[in-house]
C-alpha cells in the first residue's frame, strides 16, 4: 500500500479511537453490543503527531480536523492461534507487531494485486510491515491489547467494550 496505509480497520468504541488488527476485525460493524462507530475498514491510513496516533480512511486525503485519535490498538486472535490470554490483556508494542504482523504484510501483498500504486517517492525502498514498526515505534501514548477468539462473537463484543475505557 501507498505510505503509511495499513491493512486494519479503525473504528470509535465508547467514544474512544481504536485500530483492529487480527481475525474477526470488522467486529463494531457486525455487531450491535458493541458500544462503537465503524470508520475505515481494511485501508487506514496513519500519522503520527507528538508521539499520538491517528488515522482515517486511507483511500483519500483527510484534513486534519477529520482525523481519528487512537488511544488503543487491538489484535483479535483466530480460534486457531496458541498462546492466547484467557481474556484481553495489555501487550507490550513488540507483540502488538509480532501479532500484527500477518495482517501489515497480507495488506502489502493485496494492494498490489488490487493494483495500488507503492509509494515510491522516497530514496529507500521498505515494505509495509517495516513501515508499519516505524510509524508505531514513535507512540508515547498508545495501549495495545490481545483480544482472545472466543466462539460467541458476543463475548468478544463484551470484551471489547470493558476494555476501551
Amino acid at each position: 500500500m501507498s505510505k503509511n496505509i495499513f491493512y486494519a480497520d479503525l473504528d470509535r468504541i465508547n467514544g474512544k479511537g481504536v485500530f483492529l488488527t487480527g481475525h474477526g476485525k470488522g467486529l463494531v460493524n457486525k455487531n450491535s453490543i458493541v458500544n462503537g462507530e465503524y470508520i475505515a475498514n481494511d485501508m487506514v491510513r496513519l500519522i503520527v503527531k507528538d508521539g499520538e496516533l491517528f488515522g482515517y480512511q486511507g483511500y483519500i486525503e483527510k484534513e486534519e480536523n477529520e482525523l481519528t485519535k487512537i488511544d488503543y490498538l487491538l489484535y483479535f486472535y483466530a480460534q486457531s492461534e496458541v498462546n492466547q490470554p484467557a481474556e484481553p490483556a495489555i501487550i507490550d508494542i513488540d507483540t502488538y507487531l509480532q501479532l500484527s504482523r500477518h495482517n501489515i504484510e497480507t495488506g502489502g501483498e493485496l494492494s498490489l494485486l488490487m493494483g495500488f500504486p507503492l509509494d515510491t517517492s522516497s530514496q529507500k525502498s521498505i515494505n509495509a510491515y517495516d513501515e508499519f514498526e516505524e510509524t508505531l515505534k514513535q507512540l508515547s501514548n498508545a495501549t495495545f491489547i490481545a483480544v482472545p477468539f472466543t466462539l460467541d462473537e458476543n463475548q468478544r463484543a463484551l470484551f471489547v467494550n470493558s476494555v476501551i475505557k
